[in-house]
């Protein structure tokens, strides 16, 4: 069968049918089991045999809220978990209040829990104390292998989805909500089941000891990002306790981050569409950049993942690694021309061939200099995302431990169970290794599991985007919906064979297209790095980073669309139709 979403559409000479809306296709008549939702409504049907069947509704095609859940739908994602799964499920749940043997009671302890705000799966935790000229740190993580056991029906289930997919508004987990959303959730006034990395670590940054364990916690109560840094800003937590436990994370955070700068890791500042939303209504928008809190979280998390990896190659236990290998020549020199014919002011390569180790010395040598670039002319949606596509892609990997990024020799993903199934391997490994479980995958096992989970992690990055744009699309639609006139500040993020990728508006949260051919005063054709367009006769250059005056010519929210044209000239009139007379989203 062939999944099709689209659009419920009635004409007099074609009957009833559904047109697709995220892929092209053609319209497709329904026959007899076409009775399902209404006209104007976005649907997941089955096209096979006879006439094409309407298997799901997802809601008005208007609807951002509809429209995720039938992007996921057309990503073959979203569905609900088969009731086997739940029925287990809801059967270890009952499990979760009762005494392990062996289990660390550390539910004295005082717990600190930060996340973003709305989450709703918490995988970490920390806790930190004075120990000498040192800092003790524990990195609590949610022990769900204490509910997932190998080969159960949560655990084929979750191997298959390899990560949980997050969309504006909604989730499609890895796991059931009973367990993501609540027994397996670090959540505030509950005792939870964690496997402890509690690490000791010098002013210098280095880890002095690891001892890792099967613990109780009980976290007092959530943080979330925004409150911390209002904290770091000055305002109080309103506990004592917890304020000076805050501040000692701090300083233990600054020494893991400034001993893995110092050993050369790669550090790029981008920022993410936070997206919000009452009920199923999308308010707006912002970009959310990492600050102190978020670098605090990241910092100890690496902190046990460098740990957990360094301890099972020792060890030799088969589990699951992130591998990032250094960036190759090639892309090397193509982004130091890229950076020239930009403007970006830096240090010459060196001659001859360069070493894997000099290629990686380029990249963060590249970064620097696109930040300082960026603080002193702008740029800073455009530019930084050169040096991300010069780099290579990570990946899951059970031979190859080194991750480049990081500049570290052993890392690997152990502190997000709840949403990674990588993670669930790293948990087993550790808890064979130590004698506390027998029940760790098998080479054949892990190395199956890594390449499932790659191909599901860039499947879950693809349509993460494609939601994003969409969502931004919907917005964009409302923004100009009383004023189609209106300009915005932009800047160049990108340039194709035909036209510019351009971010605007408020912050430069939007996306857009610029088509060369809207552009006036000259014919327009792309450089051969691929960074600019330059006019023919006018010898005028536009390139990424650089500022401009649009306005929106036209918006098809579905297919997450925004078309733009220069500040000055005339837009499409506000509403302008689509395919066959409205904005269906058809086809493209």
């Amino acid at each position: 069968f062939q999944a099709e979403d689209g659009i419920r559409d009635r004409s007099p000479s074609r009957g009833l049918g559904v047109e697709p809306v995220f892929a092209p296709g053609p319209l497709l008549r329904l026959g007899k089991q076409g009775k399902l939702g209404k006209i104007g409504d976005l649907v997941t049907a089955i096209a096979g045999r006879g006439s094409p069947r309407i298997v799901a509704v997802h809601g008005s095609a208007t609807s951002p809220r509809a429209a995720m859940a039938a992007l996921l739908a057309d990503e073959d994602l979203g569905r609900p978990f088969p009731k086997a799964v739940i029925a287990e499920a809801e059967d270890v749940a009952r499990q979760a209040d009762d005494v392990d043997p062996g289990r660390v009671d550390l539910t004295g302890q005082l717990v600190i829990t930060i996340d973003p705000e709305g989450a709703k799966d918490h995988d970490d935790a920390i806790a930190v104390a004075r120990d000498g000229d040192a800092i003790r740190l524990w990195v609590h993580i949610a022990d769900v292998s204490r509910f997932v056991r190998p080969e159960g029906a949560i655990d084929k289930e979750a191997s298959r989805r390899g990560n949980s997919v997050y969309v504006p508004g909604m989730v499609d987990p890895m796991l059931p909500q009973v367990l993501s959303n609540d027994v397996c959730s670090l959540r505030p006034g509950a005792d939870r089941k964690v496997v402890t990395a509690e690490l000791l670590i010098g002013p210098d940054g280095e880890v002095r000891s690891a001892h890792f364990q099967r613990s109780t916690i009980h976290s007092r109560r959530r943080l979330t990002y925004p409150q911390v840094d209002r904290f770091f800003g000055g305002v109080s937590l309103g506990d004592a306790e917890l304020d000076a436990d805050i501040q000692v994370a701090r300083e233990v955070a600054g020494w893991l981050r400034a001993r893995r700068m110092g050993r050369g890791a790669l550090e790029i500042t981008t920022g993410e569409a936070a997206f919000r939303w009452d009920d199923d209504r999308l308010l707006g928008v912002e970009i959310e950049h990492q600050t102190e809190s978020h670098q605090l979280v990241e910092d100890c998390m690496i902190a046990a993942n460098e740990a957990v990896a360094r301890f099972l190659l020792a060890k030799g236990v088969p589990t699951i690694y992130r591998f990032h290998d250094d960036p190759s020549e090639t892309a090397i020199i193509l982004l130091y021309d890229r950076m020239a014919a930009l403007g970006v002011a830096m240090a010459p390569l060196p001659d001859g061939p360069l070493t894997p180790e000099q290629c990686a010395q380029a990249a963060r040598d590249a970064g620097a200099a696109i930040t300082a670039h960026v603080a002193r002319h702008g740029g800073a949606r455009g530019l930084p995302v050169l040096v991300l596509r010069s780099l290579r892609q990570a990946y899951y990997s059970v031979e190859e431990s080194s991750h480049s990024g990081l500049a570290s020799s052993a890392y690997l993903h152990f502190t997000s169970p709840i949403r990674r199934y990588p993670d669930l391997v790293a948990h087993r490994a550790l808890l064979d290794a130590l004698g506390l479980d027998g029940q760790a995958d098998n080479a054949l096992g892990c190395a199956l599991a890594a390449e499932q989970s790659s191909l599901t992690e860039r499947q879950a990055v693809n349509v993460e985007r494609r939601a994003d744009r969409v969502c931004l699309a919907f917005l964009v639609r409302d923004v100009i919906a009383e004023d189609h006139d209106q300009e915005f500040d932009g800047e160049v993020t990108g340039v194709g064979e035909a036209g510019l990728f351009v971010a605007f508006g408020p912050d430069l949260v939007y996306d857009g297209y610029l088509p060369a051919r809207a552009i006036p005063g000259d014919w327009w054709t792309q450089d051969p790095l691929g960074v600019l367009l330059e006019g023919d006769e006018s010898g005028r250059r536009i390139g990424i980073g650089d500022a401009i005056r649009v306005r929106v010519d036209d918006v098809q929210p579905l297919r997450g669309r925004v078309e733009l044209v220069p500040a000055g000239t005339v837009a499409k009139p506000s509403g302008a139709p689509g395919p066959r007379g409205r904005d269906t989203g058809a086809g493209g």
